[in-house]
């Protein structure tokens, strides 16, 4: 459960999408697209924080999550690296947590091998495919683990959409829609729907953009646990490097 939810964050803080033209010209996949990243990105590092006493913290490393995501010259991920420091969180009951993933293949033919540690536990590597039902449609295998699984959903234009997870008595659905203006984002409403043991709750989660890099990147977004945005609980910087 709790590798699960930080999972769920890894997606929400990843996610960002373009907007959507009048005609649509059918490009190859790579997984570039999925996050909607422009220009030629060679890496993109994210860097959260919570918010406390309603004061916006500036980006000092007292965050409680960073992830760094690596892309080739052509948009396929070479590496992400997860690290989470729920000490700084106190809703968690685990210290920290760290999490490594080696990308191998491009296109569509992905596989990936992931490294993960909780607080001071053991090692753990597990290796992940992509299988593929259709053109927008492809679910995350993992060898030798028949319990877990997750369905990823792609819009017309290789956005993420969907997103479902099963296991451990669990499934958890995620849904995205994106507010865009002159081709940047505006807002990514989330609308997350978990079922444990026969329970199902809905919760929301709001990222609205505050900057943007030259390139349309987002820089700076801020957080919000509802639909009404009434008080900003985490802000999300993020840095970019690009191939010249």
């Amino acid at each position: 459960m709790k590798k699960t939810a930080a999972l769920l964050l890894l997606l929400s803080v990843l996610l960002s999408c373009n907007g959507q033209d009048a005609k649509i010209t059918k490009v190859a996949y790579v997984q570039k697209l999925e996050y909607g990243l422009k220009g030629a990105v060679k890496e993109v590092t994210s860097y959260i924080y919570r918010v406390e006493n309603e004061k916006i913290p500036v980006n000092n490393g007292n965050y409680i999550g960073k992830i760094t995501m690596t892309l080739d010259s052509l948009g396929n991920v070479m590496t992400i690296h997860k690290l989470w420091d729920f000490d700084r969180n106190p809703s968690t009951k685990i210290d920290n947590a760290e999490f490594t993933s080696h990308f191998f293949g491009k296109g569509k033919d992905i596989s990936f091998k992931e490294t993960s540690r909780y607080s001071d536990g053991d090692l753990k590597e597990i290796e992940h495919k992509y299988v593929w039902s259709d053109d927008y449609n492809y679910t995350i295998i993992t060898q030798d683990d028949n319990a877990h699984s997750t369905l990823i959903t792609l819009d017309k234009e290789y956005q993420l959409s969907k997103s479902i997870f099963k296991g451990d008595n669990m499934q958890s659905v995620e849904e995205w829609e994106t507010i865009s203006k002159n081709n940047k984002i505006q807002e990514i409403k989330t609308k997350i729907t978990q079922n444990l043991e026969g329970k199902t709750t809905v919760t929301y989660q709001i990222q609205a953009v505050q900057e943007y890099d030259k390139y349309g990147n987002p820089t700076v977004l801020y957080g919000y646990q509802n639909l009404s945005k009434e008080k900003v609980e985490n802000v999300i910087y993020k840095e970019y490097k690009y191939y010249e």
